[in-house]
Parts: structure tokens; sequence; C-alpha cells
């Protein structure tokens, strides 16, 4: 079907910390899309392993020219219009502060769009194609984001969310979930029975590892919170949306594969749990207003999950 909509620039922000290999997979599939205009912003967290150095090496097997940039260049150099864009940012203050050196990029670009996209995702080469269509045609959408598949082929569910409503934090972490894994807050969230991923949808919270948003929204919301380092940022972008009183959709025309859906999860290491934990009580708190004892019930399962492994790596139990 000839696509008769108004062609938006597109920016997509790719982030890379340490693992250059999954980048330049997602690379590969990325630079083969279809939709024109776009240009890629990759942004290396200060991964100090030589990350971007792998990158550039394969961009220059592959024949692509790239602009290569310093996040002081990002922030003060006079814009010039290129489609491969990548920066080395000064140090690794998190998750949302590395998309936003990227993010900021694209605003200084005037790009319409910007999409937030994981370095361990597979893009399919027109599925940008449906995601800025529907921006163009439903002007009361604010964002928009693909069905998304794990490596195996099956639904990744995180990709439509409802917003948690805050008894259901009892029943989806810890012994309550363990006891009713399938319980009626589990499914409530997850839309489980309602939704087919079979046409557009509103929904509360997308997956943060591929979701397109307008230039001017994420401007007025003052870009990504940046204080927490890992974890949430798709749910704190949630809640400033709906304060803006904006909508979120999902499109299942556009399809991408996310390779951690179906990945062995290891033991996660105390640090990434100390800071999931982190963002979860500045979620609950700043954005939902509740109150810190209330916030530490919920997390109860987390917070003794971490002092447990702290206690069992201080007294040499493995």
């Amino acid at each position: 079907m000839e696509r008769k909509l108004v062609e938006h620039k597109i920016a997509i922000v790719i982030l890379n910390y340490k693992n250059w290999q999954d980048t330049v997979e997602c690379l590969m599939s990325v630079i083969d899309v279809t939709y024109r205009p776009y240009r890629i912003i990759v942004v290396d967290n200060d991964s100090q392993n030589s990350s971007l150095t792998h990158i550039c090496d394969y961009l220059k097997q592959q024949g692509k020219d790239y602009l290569l940039l310093t996040q002081e260049q990002s922030e003060v150099d006079e814009v010039v219009y290129h489609p491969l864009v990548l920066i080395q940012s000064k140090s690794n203050r998190g998750y949302a502060a590395g998309n936003n050196i990227g993010i900021r990029w694209a605003v200084r670009s005037n790009d319409d769009y910007i999409m937030i996209l994981n370095n361990d995702t597979i893009v399919q080469r027109d599925f940008l194609e449906p995601l800025a269509d529907f921006l163009n045609s439903h002007q009361d959408a604010a964002m928009v984001g693909p069905k998304i598949l794990d490596s195996n082929g099956r639904i990744d569910r995180n990709c439509a969310r409802r917003r948690p409503v805050l008894r259901e934090y009892l029943f989806r972490f810890g012994l309550l979930k363990k006891l009713f894994p399938r319980n009626k807050w589990v499914l409530r969230h997850y839309y489980i029975g309602e939704y087919d991923f079979n046409a557009p949808r509103e929904v509360d919270v997308l997956a943060g590892s591929c979701m397109m948003i307008r230039s001017s929204i994420i401007q007025r919301m003052n870009y990504l919170d940046e204080t927490t380092f890992l974890y949430l940022e798709e749910f704190i972008l949630s809640e400033k949306l709906k304060n803006l009183h904006k909508k979120v959709f999902i499109n299942p025309d556009s399809v991408i594969t996310h390779k951690q859906g179906a990945s062995v999860k290891n033991e996660p290491s105390l640090f990434i749990l100390k800071k999931g934990i982190e963002s979860f009580y500045y979620y609950l708190t700043k954005y939902r207003r509740v109150p810190s004892l209330v916030a530490l019930i919920f997390m109860h399962s987390d917070i003794l999950k971490y002092y447990y492994r702290k206690t069992k790596l201080i007294v040499g139990i493995k």
C-alpha cells in the first residue's frame, strides 16, 4: 500500500554499555530500515572497554560513514546533519542520563520523532513506518511502541502494560506472587485476556526497549528523569505523560525482537539489585506519592533479597 502521509524526521537513539557486540548486531538491522529520513545516534556510556573503537571498526568494514563526537562536542558544537552519529559520554551516569545525551543531540538537530531503542534488539526493515504513520495520523498520541517478540518468537508482554494500582504490588512481588502467579493483578497489569496484539491500542506503559516519542513532548517534560541509574524509566515516563494528559499507544503492525526476553538471566549483581531498589523507591515516593514506609513494605522482597546476598558475600557463603 502506498504511503501518502507526510514523512517526519526520526532519530533512533541507541545506548551502548560494554556490550558492543549486541550494538553492532542492532546496528546491522537498523541501518537496513526502509523509512526515510532517519538518523541513528549511538551513545557509548563510558564503557571503558574500547566499545566505540569496535563499533567504528565495524562501520568502516561496512563502508559506512559516521560522525564521531565527544559529549562536550555534542552539547556545544554547531549541529551538522549526518545520518549516523557516535557520541562518547564522559561518564556513566545511568540509562536515562546516557540516553538523554543522544536525545538532546536529536532535539538540537530538529528531529520530529525520537526513538529510544535498546542495543539488544533486532528490528524489521519496515518497523518505523507503522510507528511514524501512527503519530502522524493521531495527534492525540504522544508516544507509540511496537509489538515486541523474544528470541523464540513469543510476544513479550512487557510491551503493553497497565499503570499499576498500589495494592497490586503486594500480588506482583514477593510471596503472594509465588503463591498466586496468575492472580488477577498480574493478569490486569499485562492486559491478559483483554488484548491480543492484533490492532493498535491505548496503553499505560510501553516497554523501555523501544519507544517513539514526539520531540516536542520530550522537551516539554524536560527529558528523561536522570535521578534513577537503572530501571523504571518507562514507568516514570508514563507518569510524566499522564501529568501532561498525553496518550500512549502500541501499534503491533511494527515488530521488533528483544533478545533479552528469551535469555537465561543470571543472578543479578548486588550493584544492579541495589540500583533497582533505589529506582523503585524513587518512583513510588516521587511519582506515585507513596509514603516511605508503605513503599518499603511494597519493596520488602527485593530488600530482603539484597541483604541476604550481601550477607552471603560478607561471610563467604556460596
